[in-house]
């Protein structure tokens, strides 16, 4: 009965509470945050920093806000009754002021030596098949770097390598999941005489998105919240050099449910050019850039609003759908999840604004990456859509884009 109680108890809403709680809270120095938990009884906080001050209202029990004082960091212990029951990390950092984007981008990458999105029979003169490059061991979402120890950048050079080789075997040097290997393969001569490896393959690729931020100290930009993958593959494309240019939005396909929406918009006929890509992460692409894009709706720029302060009810989403620009929309943040790692999906939002769903339906495909405002701050990007119901969508932590960049 007591075994069976304990598990009961494990299971209330005031333990669950205490569980979601971040085990590190980050803050900037003059910025507030609540912590809120269920417990009936109150909660003593020892504090053995003095880097944020603590305060309770008595009014609320189970409620305390932490404000940070200076920058460094502080260790408190939630207990009751003078037993401990759930330790965090409070770290106070200088406050960090970004211009948030919302400005549509085209996107224009490319791949660290050639993608391969699948291996392919070739059919020989005798009417038979062989797949060199199965043989060897390539799969669907290697890259090829290296032929012969020749770097290859994009596709016709790693055609003119296989062509132009004496060489019966290749010795090639692939990259897979970030890990570098070697290998041999033996190209053969299909029925056209074309000396062939078996491999389609990719070596850039463009679209829209939406930029998230650019860091006027250090001269960096985020954008998208997720990664730019191949279209076949779904797999992450390693970037050798890439570009993020100014784009115009031309029309707009409306979201329905099981049906997701998307910008449609053009890069080209001399619009600028305003970063260079280094990454493409998880998280989003991040690079650098020496333009100060200015967003007008916050021509000063915002202060970071770190996981701990983000909470749900009322907030913005900065994007772009038509000629007029950056455009601020009402939208709820549903649920927050607190998180320990990075994540895409650290909130839920839903679009309120009816601007917005009327001409979108919500969230649509070229809004990833549109900033996310909440009392003043930018906490987050929006990263994905709910497929069957364009009125919601993920968004990612601002944490967690300034901790990839």
């Amino acid at each position: 009965m007591l075994a069976a109680a304990l598990l009961v108890f494990n299971f209330t809403p005031s333990v669950q509470s205490l569980r979601s709680l971040p085990e590190i809270i980050r803050m900037a120095e003059g910025q507030q945050t609540d912590i809120s938990f269920l417990f009936p009884l109150g909660l003593q906080v020892e504090q053995e920093s003095a880097v944020v001050r603590l305060s309770t209202d008595e009014r609320l029990p189970g409620s305390v806000t932490l404000q940070g004082e200076e920058e460094g960091s502080a260790q408190l212990t939630l207990s009751l009754l003078g037993l401990p029951l759930k330790s965090m990390t409070v770290q106070v950092q200088p406050e960090r002021v970004l211009y948030p984007g919302g400005q549509a981008v085209g996107i224009a990458m490319y791949t660290d030596g050639v993608f391969v999105v699948d291996c392919a029979n070739v059919y020989l003169p005798d009417g038979g098949t062989i797949n060199p490059a199965k043989e060897a061991g390539l799969k669907s979402g290697d890259s090829i770097l290296r032929v012969d120890g020749e770097k290859i950048k994009n596709m016709q050079q790693l055609i003119n390598a296989v062509k132009n080789s004496t060489a019966k075997t290749l010795r090639l040097s692939c990259q897979r999941d970030g890990k570098t290997f070697e290998t041999r393969v033996t190209p053969v001569v299909d029925e056209e005489g074309v000396r062939r490896l078996g491999v389609w393959v990719r070596d850039s690729t463009a679209g829209i998105g939406t930029l998230s931020y650019i860091d006027p100290v250090e001269g960096k930009f985020g954008a998208l919240g997720h990664a730019i993958t191949d279209v076949d593959t779904l797999k992450l494309l390693s970037v050798r050099e890439g570009e993020v240019y100014l784009s115009k939005i031309i029309d707009v396909k409306k979201g329905a449910k099981g049906e997701p929406g998307e910008l449609h918009g053009v890069f080209a006929g001399g619009l600028p050019k305003i970063c260079d890509i280094e990454q493409n992460t998880e998280f989003g692409v991040f690079g650098s850039t020496d333009q100060a894009l200015v967003n007008p709706l916050y021509p000063q720029g915002l202060p970071v609003g770190g996981q701990g302060v983000v909470h749900t009810g009322q907030a913005q989403i900065l994007t772009t759908i038509d000629d007029k620009g950056v455009q601020a929309f009402d939208c709820q943040i549903l649920r927050i999840t607190p998180q320990l790692s990075p994540s895409q999906r650290s909130m839920i939002v839903q679009v309120t604004d009816s601007a917005l769903l009327n001409a979108t339906g919500g969230i649509v495909q070229g809004m990833s990456g549109s900033p996310i405002i909440q009392d003043g701050y930018i906490v987050g990007a929006v990263t994905h859509v709910y497929v069957n119901d364009p009125t919601k969508g993920y968004g990612i932590f601002i944490d967690w884009m300034l901790d990839t960049q």
